[in-house]
């Protein structure tokens, strides 16, 4: 114990007397660990997505992916209500088949209401996902219609403490609902999340409508196959599958167009998102655990780099230890104790920094982790593991290299008996800045890419839109009119139009039609947009040729056709996009106007005539490029209110639009948001990924300057006496400034011309995803290693000034 105890004193006042170098280990280690800790819990919570549900690696997704001519193939996880049973008739390979889709439905809760999120799901869908039941029978909960399971959150808010089972829920329309269920609240790593299920056999209005619509796509189609079931002889009869229950859907009647069915794995839906989906992509895990597995190399290299570099200034003081009689495994303890203890004290401050990072790290990225993700136990034996690792990776040289030195040799030249390691170290330098010059330019260009993205020709103006939602629902819809024209009269209003989506709102359903041109009779996919008179006025977007919609002229509007009728012989006016008039080869804006289009529509073609050409709409993100889109006013199809209003005091326009709202519509709570909210939407996981590269990269920076900075400060002392003798033969303070910093830029040189090439290819591979993107800037590449060479030369310089002043006789008495 005593000598365990003297161990530990030696230690600490050897690492006491060398502050600085103690001080860089302990921080960089620190932030290193602590870096690597945060990017644990973030890819384990990544990863763990779905893992709640009994089975589910044997649960799977089915996923459709639309070919239309003259555009990319698109997929999506959205599919049609027969779709579910077809599937069922069609495969014996498949045991059981549940849909699960979201229809936003208002309760009532005494006098006032609040908008629920109810997911209709088959009787089985319980079989499938297994929510923990905190009261009720999940065997039966869903088997009646009208039945609905409540998560404990949205029952407590409806009832309070009361007993939720048996009693009743109240819609807008009258219709009431019995509660036959309460689930524990869904945790944070699931990827439907959900508030409320509600029995897929209750006669809403909106899934009575939807039943046997197949063109309607909007939920989710989850199955489990039967045991033994031939899984590739189902993919490959999956692919022909809609054409063959839909006898309508070929390229005849819809120009082309066909759908493919394919199945996804419930454990890869995060994890492998489909285009425009919700979630981490495994290239972006692999990336952040490689970008873990670099911090941690930065920051063991400068242990190591210092470890040994330090060990060098030690040769006499292990001369002397073995000289006194100590014997070889005493000292080998000695330096891995010293080792060890550095590392440890950085596990602890690393402990601490995730601690109080944690919060704020999940605010920044936008996420919310249960807390069972970033449990104390797991990170501090992870942490120890890791410390344990490091320090007997930085320990081990030292300790086993210098307690083997020969005390003669050692103390009869004065010197560190040829403990050298100088290339191992100037490698190692290459290679941390290497890795931080990538990280850098990594960087810069997924923030730039990424600004160019949320901030390009959008083809309309985003700011000062404000979108009302609402009038999907009879209260709400039999007012719209008044409501505009009420909005209207307010000053600050510009103008307002309805719409059935906003551009850029993730929920939109997109409308594909094959339409045929008038002058070449030829059928053609393109876009289909219902919208409102005023709506390009309202999102200023720019008329090409010709006119807007004018709602004095009433040959412009679509007539509408009750659900169920048929009328022949229709015509509307139709303005189309930059796009469409090239796809039409109609030449230039100018000339497409007057031109005519036969729209097919299940309730009677349409004639449309050209009246203007508008500039190219981009309704998702720069990951989609802009498609032929045709647009015809149809005020009817309204269930978004776009109102653009005046910059100034929006705080006060906005609380006379709420005053507005709940003296018009006051059953229906009132739901608004910005048009450039919805746009930032669309990039969420791309400015969330910016950020996450963006301060880990600054981070390992950080890192190699620290290991820089010390070694440094350790050259420029070891070289003491040899800059005293060349000050004695005449070097000037700049000479021997600038030899130093040589000394530090060469390694620097080295890994910009490693990192450049490396950089460039994986940011290339990246940048291949968005359909508008950035062209990598050699500028970029050029200031990340510029960048890093004048970080060298400031950490380095402030040393080598200080030593290059000292009077040569001091430093000549050196040693």
């Amino acid at each position: 114990m005593d000598m365990l105890k003297n161990w530990i004193m030696v230690a600490l006042r050897n690492l006491l007397r060398h502050k600085l170098y103690t001080s860089i280990n302990v921080l960089g280690l620190a932030a290193g660990l602590a870096a690597a800790l945060l990017i644990t819990v973030f890819v384990r919570h990544e990863l763990s997505y779905n893992s709640l549900f009994t089975d589910a690696d044997k649960t799977l997704r089915v996923v459709r992916t639309e070919y239309l001519p003259g555009r990319p193939p698109a997929t999506h996880a959205a599919m049609s209500m027969p779709t579910a049973a077809a599937l069922k008739q069609e495969f014996s390979e498949i045991e059981t088949v549940v849909r699960f889709g979201r229809t936003r439905e208002i309760v009532r809760r005494g006098d006032e209401s609040l908008y629920v999120s109810f997911h209709a799901v088959d009787v089985d869908y319980l079989r499938l996902f297994d929510w923990p039941f905190l009261s009720g029978d999940p065997r039966t909960a869903l088997s009646q219609p009208n039945s609905t399971v409540l998560t404990q959150a949205l029952a407590t808010k409806i009832f309070g403490a009361q007993e939720a089972v048996g009693r009743t829920v109240t819609l807008i329309d009258g219709r009431t609902l019995t509660v036959t269920g309460v689930i524990q609240d869904p945790p944070s790593n699931v990827t439907d999340e959900v508030e409320a299920l509600v029995s897929i056999a209750t006669p809403l209005p909106f899934l009575e409508r939807q039943r046997e619509n197949w063109g309607s796509n909007w939920l989710h189609i989850y199955l489990r196959l039967a045991p033994g079931a031939d899984v590739e002889r189902l993919k490959t009869d999956l692919k022909g599958f809609m054409a063959r229950v839909r006898p309508s859907a070929n390229p005849q009647d819809d120009g082309g167009y066909r759908a493919e069915l394919s199945l996804q794995p419930l454990l890869d839906i995060r994890t492998h998102p489909l285009p425009g989906g919700i979630g981490t992509s495994m290239a972006v895990i692999t990336g952040l655990i490689a970008l873990a597995v670099l911090i941690m190399a930065i920051a063991a290299i400068n242990f190591v780099n210092l470890a040994t570099a330090r060990a060098t200034m030690r040769a006499r003081e292990v001369a002397l230890r073995k000289t006194l009689g100590a014997p070889r495994r005493l000292i080998i303890l000695q330096f891995l104790g010293e080792s060890l203890l550095l590392t440890l004290l950085a596990g602890l401050l690393a402990m601490a920094v995730v601690e109080l990072g944690l919060d704020p790290f999940q605010s920044a990225l936008g996420i919310k982790m249960d807390p069972a993700f970033h449990a104390m136990g797991l990170l501090g034996a992870i942490t120890l593991g890791l410390s344990v690792l490091l320090g007997l990776l930085g320990g081990l040289y030292p300790a086993f290299v210098l307690s083997g030195f020969r005390p003669a040799q050692v103390l009869r030249s004065n010197k560190s008996a040829g403990v050298g390691g100088g290339r191992l170290r100037a490698a190692l330098v290459v290679a941390q800045f290497a890795v931080a010059i990538g990280l850098t330019v990594g960087t810069l260009v997924v923030l730039q890419q990424t600004r160019y993205a949320s901030s390009q020709e959008l083809g309309f103006d985003k700011e000062n839109v404000v979108l009302l939602r609402g009038f999907e629902y009879e209260a709400a819809r039999s007012k719209l009119e008044t409501f505009k024209t009420r909005l209207l009269a307010d000053p600050a209003v510009v103008s307002v139009a309805g719409a059935p989506w906003a551009p850029s709102d993730p929920s939109e359903r997109t409308s594909t039609y094959g339409v045929i041109t008038g002058d070449r009779n030829e059928t053609m996919t393109v876009r289909t947009e219902p919208v409102d008179f005023g709506y390009f006025e309202t999102l200023g977007a720019t008329m090409l040729a010709g006119r807007s919609f004018d709602k004095a002229r009433g040959a412009d509007e679509a007539k509408f056709v009750p659900e169920g009728s048929r009328l022949e012989g229709r015509a509307a006016a139709t303005i189309i996009s930059a796009t469409a008039v090239q796809q039409f080869g109609w030449g230039s804006p100018a000339e497409a106007i007057g031109r005519t289009i036969n729209f097919p529509q299940d309730e009677g073609d349409i004639t449309l005539q050209v009246v203007g050409v508008v500039t190219d709409l981009q309704y998702k993100s720069a990951r989609n490029s802009t498609v032929a889109t045709i647009y015809h006013a149809e005020p009817s199809e309204a269930r978004v209110l776009m109102v653009r209003i005046r910059p100034g005091d929006v705080s006060a326009t906005l609380n006379r639009i709420d005053s507005l709202w709940r003296e018009m519509v006051p059953d229906v709570p009132a739901r608004r948001h910005f048009l450039d909210e919805r746009v930032e939407l669309l990039y969420a996981d791309d400015i969330r990924q910016g950020k996450l590269f963006a301060a880990f990269a600054g981070l390992a920076v950080i890192i190699a300057c620290l290991g820089l900075f010390g070694l440094a400060s350790f050259t420029a002392e070891r070289r003491t006496k040899e800059i005293g003798i060349r000050k004695v033969l005449g070097a000037s303070v700049l000479q021997l400034v600038r030899l130093l910093v040589w000394q530090f830029s060469r390694p620097v040189l080295i890994a910009n011309l490693i990192a450049w090439p490396v950089a460039w290819y994986g940011l290339n591979r990246w940048l291949q995803g968005f359909a508008y993107r950035v062209d990598l800037d050699p500028l970029l590449f050029l200031a990340a290693g510029l960048g890093a060479m004048v970080i060298a030369w400031a950490t380095v310089a402030g040393h080598a000034a200080r030593v290059a002043v000292e009077k040569p006789v001091k430093a000549l008495r050196y040693e």
